[in-house]
């Protein structure tokens, strides 16, 4: 299940969010779309450690102030290139 999730996804709905996967278990996330975009941008991508665990993927990141924070998305489905996520369908981004 692990290694089918590597690569970019993209939400479906708006705002769009981005999420990239990489084999090294590092994440990356950003929102897109009028004002989200922008201020994604201006603050930088959401970074972090992630795992899949018990059919959830599991998201870890630390704060400034080293807290950390780790939110955990049911996999509901995956089929191809679209994985449904805590209910939420995101749509895999071909490689160039």
């Amino acid at each position: 299940m692990r290694s089918r999730l590597v690569g970019q996804w993209k939400t479906e709905a708006t705002p769009e969010r981005t999420l990239d996967l990489f084999e090294d278990g590092t994440y990356s996330l950003r929102l897109s779309g009028k004002g989200l975009g922008f201020v994604s941008e201006l603050l930088g991508p959401e970074k972090g450690l992630w795992k899949v665990e018990k059919g959830k993927l599991v998201l870890t990141r630390r704060d400034d102030d080293g807290g950390e924070h780790t939110v955990a998305w049911p996999i509901n489905e995956q089929k191809g290139d679209v994985v449904v996520l805590a209910q939420e369908r995101w749509k895999r981004v071909p490689r160039p």
